[in-house]
């Protein structure tokens, strides 16, 4: 299902649509496992793993694979350890997904427009309590295009700033995310 990723942010109309989509579809589903501890678990591993590797280019590689550079595996550590956050916040309001698409707008219409078209005690506490801005939302969209360049492109060069970028938008929506839910 092909979603205009802009327009779920500008038009709540359309995003709910679009999720009713995904779950028709069964694309998005009941969460029957509730993970969200352990999609936390999973998005802070994550950032720890490309902290680690980018931490890494001034000491281990720079010696031992001199002029090589792996910032794009930061880039995409770090966007899956955002991404991982969005799923435990789909996982806490009951519902699993099977695509990133699916996972945006299910996180966009819970956390962004705060529509409670569920009914879910979980959907309502984190209605109450946690809201997700348009700089988050945005953000998660941005570094999501930056990892599918950084996965399946083949003439990009990544530098330092862009990995540093990724890495400061997923901490603090991780952060964001754990405070909230109480997943310290």
């Amino acid at each position: 299902m092909k979603i205009n990723y802009k327009r779920i942010i500008s038009d709540k109309s359309y995003c709910e649509k679009a999720f009713k989509g995904f779950v028709s579809k069964k694309i998005i589903r009941e969460d029957k496992y509730r993970l969200f501890q352990k999609h936390i678990h999973k998005a802070v591993n994550n950032m720890d793993f490309a902290n680690f590797i980018l931490a890494e280019h001034d000491g281990a590689i720079k010696k031992k694979l001199a002029g090589r550079e792996y910032y794009d595996w930061c880039i995409i550590i770090y966007y899956y350890a955002a991404y991982h956050a969005a799923l435990a916040l789909l996982s806490k309001a009951g519902y699993e997904s099977k695509s990133h698409a699916a996972t945006i707008t299910a996180v966009t219409l819970f956390f962004y427009h705060k529509d409670n078209i569920l009914e879910k005690k979980d959907i309502d506490f984190l209605i109450n309590n946690f809201s997700l801005e348009r700089k988050e939302i945005e953000f998660v969209l941005d570094s999501k295009e930056m990892r599918e360049r950084a996965c399946y492109g083949a003439d990009e060069t990544f530098n330092q700033t862009q990995a540093n970028l990724i890495r400061e938008g997923a901490a603090e929506l991780i952060t964001k995310i754990r405070t909230k839910l109480s997943l310290q």
